[in-house]
């Protein structure tokens, strides 16, 4: 039985490593495989975790969690375990995030490279897939070569949109499509946002910098709030909590919306205070004491070494303060910056693109696809693994977890 793997990113590479005694066939249209996944974790390759408790804040639908319970976290371990990836784990924030024990995706590249080399999977590069037909029970795939080949099964494991310079342009899609499945519109995911707004004068922020923040985002269609750390630049925002909620707001995100989100800095201010709820109150009182031990001091400096400079820039902008002494803050100052420490406001009224996505929203109707095999419910021996399904997940390895989860699926059904 000869099987074909359209396209050679992470879930393609673990099937193909898993595909034993099978006459099995990678088309990548790079000259190598996997370079989505030597990006992953910058370079270091969170490839799981072990906190999957509340499976449903995880995933973004049911099928996901199903697909991870058949194959979770533990058994992501085992196999890189067996194929030579010794983990790593790092706490962070409470999260247990897995890596390889050296620090290095590239690691990961060659022990998997390696099991499909012994495999003996056959790896055709640079060869991009036109057209996919199926005629009688064999499925023919052309190539912008022309070339053509023949083969049993197919699994479709291209990937989304994401990454484009990786190769990932939504192809898959497009072959799906062509055998009648439906395709969830595909979205930006886990990406930086742009913002909307300016300091004194219309003047544009222009610094880069990291803070530990609450972010908060309400509206009639979600909510959504987590506490970890934030990045700005000129005109976008980032960090693990900002990519958690773009998959929210693109999700959800109409042309004529603009959507506000909340930051609350005052978490910085009292991170090791062990208290889930820091009230005004608390946050006035420790400005007073502020003001009380740095009254000599221009307001500019303020919060400095409490908060970056850049950020004490905003949030002293914001509550119209500029050019006094701080023992000059009243008492409607102390409020405003209170207030604005606690809910600093950003507006986002454009939809990101595609460009520094980690993942694609959206993909292969997951109603079309059994569940238990991964095989199309329209055509008999097509199969789809990875990205390009309407499955994903938050930061943290949730995503590389589901790659894994699918073509291990596939390669107990194949």
């Amino acid at each position: 039985m000869s099987i074909a793997i359209i396209g050679g990113g992470a879930s393609a590479m673990i099937l193909a490593a898993k595909l034993k005694n099978k006459e099995v066939t990678i088309i990548e249209r790079n000259n190598k495989l996997g370079k989505k996944l030597l990006l992953t974790g910058n370079g270091k390759c969170n490839f799981t975790n072990l906190n999957f408790e509340n499976l449903h804040e995880k995933y973004n639908n049911s099928f996901a969690i199903e697909v991870y319970k058949n194959f979770n976290n533990n058994s992501f371990i085992d196999f890189f375990n067996e194929i030579g990836i010794v983990p790593k784990i790092e706490t962070h924030k409470g999260i247990d995030y897995v890596y390889p024990n050296s620090n290095k995706s590239l690691s990961v590249y060659y022990c998997l490279l390696d099991r499909i080399t012994f495999n003996g999977v056959n790896i055709l590069y640079n060869s991009f897939v036109k057209e996919v037909k199926k005629i009688n029970d064999k499925f023919i795939v052309i190539l912008d070569s022309d070339e053509k080949f023949t083969f049993d099964k197919i699994v479709l494991a291209t990937g989304g949109m994401s990454y484009k310079n990786t190769g990932s342009d939504g192809n898959g899609y497009e072959i799906a499509k062509s055998f009648g499945h439906s395709i969830v519109h595909p979205m930006p995911g886990l990406t930086a946002l742009k913002y909307n707004f300016a300091l004194d004068n219309n003047k544009k922020f222009s610094g880069k910098c990291r803070v530990n923040a609450k972010v908060k985002c309400h509206s009639c269609k979600y909510s959504f709030e987590e506490f970890g750390e934030i990045q700005f630049s000129e005109d976008t925002i980032s960090g693990i909590p900002i990519l958690n909620l773009s998959n929210k707001i693109c999700r959800n995100f109409n042309n004529d919306d603009c959507v506000k989100i909340n930051i609350d800095f005052s978490h910085s201010l009292f991170e090791n205070i062990n208290q889930n709820r820091i009230e005004k109150e608390d946050i006035i009182s420790f400005l007073l004491y502020r003001k009380k031990n740095t009254w000599y001091r221009d307001v500019k400096d303020f919060l400095s070494g409490y908060l970056p400079d850049e950020i004490s820039e905003l949030i002293l902008s914001f509550s119209g303060i500029k050019n006094i002494r701080v023992s000059n803050l009243t008492e409607r100052d102390i409020d405003r910056l209170a207030k604005n420490l606690a809910e600093f406001e950003i507006i986002i009224d454009k939809i990101p693109s595609f460009d520094n996505a980690q993942i694609t929203l959206g993909g292969v109707d997951v109603n079309e696809i059994n569940i238990n095999t991964l095989e199309s419910k329209l055509v008999k021996g097509l199969y789809f693994s990875g990205e390009v399904i309407d499955i994903d997940g938050i930061c943290g390895g949730y995503n590389l977890q589901l790659a894994y989860s699918t073509a291990s699926i596939i390669s107990k059904c194949i």
